[in-house]
Formats: C-alpha cells, structure tokens, sequence
C-alpha cells in the first residue's frame, strides 16, 4: 500500500516580484559555534563511554542533572535498552577493527546485511535471554545510535536549544558579516536556506538584530492539535506545538533537508494496533519526544503518542537517500529544494564538504550553473569541494571565515 499523506498545504504568501537566491549550509557550518563536524564526531562516538548517559526503561538516552551516570535500577541489572546500548558501543568497537569508522557509514552497516555475520552475533552472547534473540538487537540499533548521535550534537557551551537564549543586539560572534548580508538581501529577496545539519542554529538567528523574526520554516502553531506536556516546578502545562503545514511566508525560508533535532513524527494506532505517523511536530525545549499529545474532539481529551523515542533526522550516507521518499516531511522538502534552484539566481554554499552525491545530482540537474553564479565558502576546501566546484563553475572561496562574508565578494 502507497503512503499517501491526504494533509493540505497552506498557500505561500508571495512577496510579489522577488527573485529567489538558494544557499546550501553543511556542517563547516555551525563548526565555529563549536558543533563537532564529521572527523570530531566519529572520535566521540568511538570514545562513548566518556560520557555519563544511560538509558531509561522507557527507551531515553539521558544523563543526571550532578553530572554523574544515572541510576534506574540495582547495580548490575539492566533494562532491556541498556543491553541494547552496550551491544552498540560493543559493535561499534568491533566494526571500527576492520573499518575506518565514519559515523555515517556506521548507520548504513546497522541497516545492511553484514551486520548479521556471526563474528558480531556473538558480542551479545552475555545479553541474552529466553524472551530476546539477536535480531532484536539489530533492530534495536537505529534508534539508539540516533540517540547517540543526538547526544553528541551540541555546540561549545553544551547548548542544542536557543529558547531560553537573549535577543543578540548588533554583533553576532563568528556569524556577524554573514548575518549583515542576509539582512540586506532579504530586503529585496526571497532566500531560500537549505542546511543538512541538525542543529538548531540558524533557527536561533531569528533572534537577532539582523534577522529579527524573518525566517519561516514551514511549521506553524496556529490551529494546531499537537500538544507537549512541560512539567516546571512541580506542574505540569501542556504546551501547543506547531506542525509541518508548508506555510513558508518569510523572506528568509528555511529547510532542513536532514531533518531537525526538534523534528519529531507524530504516531496514531490504528486498526489491529498497527501504528503510522501522521504528522511532524517541533518539540521544543523541556519538553521530551515521549511526551506529545493530541487533542481529540470527545470527552477524552488527548491522546497520547503510542512511540517515540528520538528526535528523526537522517544519517548515514546511503540510508538517508531511500528516506528522500518520506511523504509527510522529506519528499515535501526535496521537492521545494529542486524547486527552489531552478527558480535562483544565484546558489552559495557554505560549509558543505560535496560528499552527498544525492544532494550534487539534485543541484546539478536543478540549477542552471551554466548562466548563473555559484559560490562556495569552505575554509579548508579539498579536493571534493574543489572538483564540484568545477563542474559548476563555480567560485570556490577558502581560507575565509563566515563573518568575512560581505555583499562585496559578490560584486
């Protein structure tokens, strides 16, 4: 049976007569606000054990607020998902023997085939019991790799969300001159930001002089039926949370082609207890993925999320290309990628390494390279950067930081 998503679209609100510029950020990025990018990642995920997080009986990856390694139950006694999360740290020492270990290319190996070879069958042997068998901890990986990987996608001050964070007056550190051009280009433009990265970053700029409220992400509050339970100082409010309607009515557009950390599917059980996801919702800070709920017109009230575990963003370097597909979210967003660049009048790039050929293969079928301008910031371009670079003839642009971006280089 076809997944078909029957939801409408909220129409665009046009800003008549405005040329549309596409950018493309990756994860050089957010590196100067202290993100990790690829090379740092993989040493973290190796190194696991560094950090003092466990995993709850209800499946959370989580850590204690002192700072030392949670308790849930007797001293060495596990819940089912800590046996899940010793067998991946184990796997992913024993893969890491015979592999340069690539923290993407880890996610492909837990979907593939290989990872049933009976050398990494046995690293569970001592976590077993009657009622488990192998499969099931192979089933179990995903999502607590994602968790992992959640965990560890924080930037220097140990921050993933900007809620609580203050209103920036002028000077933005490392992002400054960037941000300036943004602020004069969406004066007279419609720009269109593409990110493969997680974080919340950008979304962030939203509070600042310069930006100011001008993004829009195509998830809306207004009207919405999805619910978040938010629990401070000892009561509990239930907080509305916006939902994927498309509505992108902002001069600076913003999509997250990987998906979110705050991106979380919504599951309704349906008929023989089979359950789907309906819609994207944004959890916002406080507020745990477990904890989403939906308003239902009867006397009930809310119902509650019947699974999930972790925010849904894509990894891996094959496995997110087979999710591009995803007809609630991804599909929607690729297809306005595509639509974006064909409609741009210029395509800059920032912090993208070029590896994703899914992503290369959309922009070079998409942009009309050969008769407008393409620019790329990378401050250690290498050769992969460099060799998309020509076959876009492009202006490859190193050595400079973000901040040095100003409306002159484009001249």
């Amino acid at each position: 049976m076809k997944n078909i998503d029957l939801d409408y679209e909220i129409p665009e609100k046009t800003l008549t007569g405005r040329k549309h510029i596409s950018i493309l950020i990756g994860a050089g990025f957010s590196a100067p606000q202290g993100y990790p990018i690829g090379n740092t990642m993989n040493e973290n995920i190796l190194n696991f054990e560094k950090y003092n997080a466990d995993f709850s009986p209800s499946g959370v990856l989580c850590c204690s607020t002192t700072g030392e390694k949670p308790t849930f139950q007797g001293e060495g006694i596990l819940n089912l998902h800590q046996k899940h999360f010793v067998f991946c740290k184990r796997l992913i020492k024993k893969y890491a023997e015979t592999h340069k270990f690539d923290y993407e290319e880890f996610y492909d190996f837990i979907k593939s085939e290989e990872v049933y070879n009976s050398c990494y069958e046995t690293l569970c042997d001592d976590l077993l019991d009657e009622y488990t068998d192998y499969g099931g901890f192979v089933f179990s990986l995903p999502d607590i790799y994602n968790q992992m990987v959640r965990y560890l996608l924080r930037d220097k001050d140990g921050n993933s969300f900007y809620e609580n964070q203050p209103f920036h007056i002028s000077f933005v550190e490392h992002y400054d001159g960037f941000l300036k051009y943004l602020s004069h280009l969406k004066e007279d433009y419609i720009i269109d930001v593409h990110t493969l990265n997680h974080d919340l970053l950008f979304e962030s700029f939203n509070k600042t002089e310069y930006i100011n409220g001008s993004i829009s992400d195509g998830f809306d509050e207004y009207g919405s039926e999805f619910y978040g339970i938010l629990n401070r100082d000892n009561t509990t409010y239930h907080c509305r949370l916006e939902r994927y309607t498309a509505r992108y009515d902002a001069p600076i557009r913003l999509y997250k082609l990987h998906g979110s950390l705050d991106y979380v599917p919504y599951y309704k059980t349906v008929e023989n207890n089979f359950m789907i996801p309906i819609k994207y919702v944004k959890i916002r800070e406080g507020i745990g993925v477990s904890d989403l709920l939906r308003g239902i017109r009867s006397k009930m009230g809310y119902e509650s999320c019947p699974i999930a575990y972790h925010a849904d963003f894509l990894t891996g370097t094959t496995s997110k290309i087979e999710k591009y597909n995803n007809p609630l979210l991804f599909k929607k967003l690729f297809k306005r990628f595509r639509k974006n660049l064909r409609k741009a009048e210029k395509l800059i790039i920032i912090g993208y390494g070029c590896k994703d050929e899914g992503i290369n293969k959309i922009i070079l079928e998409n942009f009309d390279f050969a008769h407008k301008s393409t620019y790329i910031f990378d401050k250690y371009a290498g050769d992969k950067v460099c060799d998309f670079g020509k076959k876009l003839s492009a202006n490859v642009i190193d050595g400079i930081e973000i901040e040095d971006i100003v409306p002159e280089i484009f001249q």
